[in-house]
């Protein structure tokens, strides 16, 4: 059994998770680079992203939970003016950052999702990608991003297919079971591309596009750096300590490795996609 001296309460599990994920930019860069790197379906789910968007010069848009700011970039390119929100100081400050670095006409604040700070119809565009998985009251998060659109204005949110990332999970699960560990839910199963009915109940023109594609990683090291970069930690209660981390890459290393013996390579499948609709 894990020592009780290692694990965090229930109460501030996934606060506390959120905080050591999202603390700074590097595990979210290390997952982004391993999307460009090893992807199976060519071009980058940004750039499919860009049209659903629909952006236009001067038009104003709200990026809920923006992290680092990976679409900011392409949006300023158009003349778009982009506000970044996001609960963690540090990916805020790397939004700011970046703005300064390339002259974009991006700003950003600290906040949660769930306390927009910003009046009736500010913005003609709401976005929020993966990250509506990690909000508890989505109904009332979701009304509060319509309450900010202008009328005509559009909202697009990106999350994954519920399968998505399914032969890791698997195998982060058993290794956690193995060596006494209990697995928690993933974050990401509690909003994905099947809550098509709950994004209409805010949203009723909202529509569905789907972008299949998979992982193929060609060595247990590049699966292995894409693992380490969060989905260790998916383990309830949390291990505070970060003991658990060492053993469950080992085991699923190990894993890996004879995956990729047999079959040549490890495919991930991680469809993902986008609701999209307007007002």
């Amino acid at each position: 059994m894990t020592p009780a001296a290692n694990l965090g309460s229930d109460t501030d599990d996934e606060r506390a998770h959120l905080a050591h994920q999202y603390s700074d930019a590097e595990k979210l860069r290390i997952r982004i680079e391993s999307h460009r790197r090893y992807s199976e379906r060519d071009g980058d789910f940004f750039d499919w992203m860009l049209p659903h968007i629909a952006p236009e010069p001067d038009l104003e848009l709200l990026d809920v939970g923006c992290g680092p700011g990976p679409y900011h970039s392409r949006l300023a390119a158009t003349g778009m003016q982009v506000v970044g929100v996001d609960q963690s100081a540090g990916m805020a400050l790397e939004v700011l950052a970046q703005a300064r670095r390339l002259r974009l006409d991006v700003a950003a604040i600290r906040s949660d999702a769930a306390y927009l700070p910003f009046a009736a119809a500010s913005f003609d565009r709401v976005m929020a990608n993966h990250m509506l998985y990690y909000v508890k009251d989505q109904q009332s998060v979701l009304g509060d991003m319509r309450r900010l659109l202008r009328p005509g204005g559009r909202i697009v949110l990106a999350t994954n297919a519920a399968d998505s990332y399914a032969a890791l999970s698997m195998l982060h699960e058993s290794a956690a079971r193995a060596l006494g560990y209990v697995p928690a839910a993933r974050d990401a199963a509690s909003f994905t591309l099947s809550d098509l009915p709950l994004v209409r109940s805010v949203f009723p023109s909202a529509v569905l596009h789907v972008r299949d594609d998979a992982f193929v990683f060609p060595d247990a090291l590049s699966a292995i750096e894409y693992y380490a970069s969060g989905p260790v930690d998916v383990l309830t209660p949390r291990v505070v300590d970060g003991s658990h981390r060492q053993p469950l890459i080992t085991a699923v290393r190990r894993e890996i490795e004879s995956i990729i013996e047999r079959e040549g390579a490890f495919r991930v499948a991680k469809s993902a996609g986008c609701f999209v609709a307007t007002i």
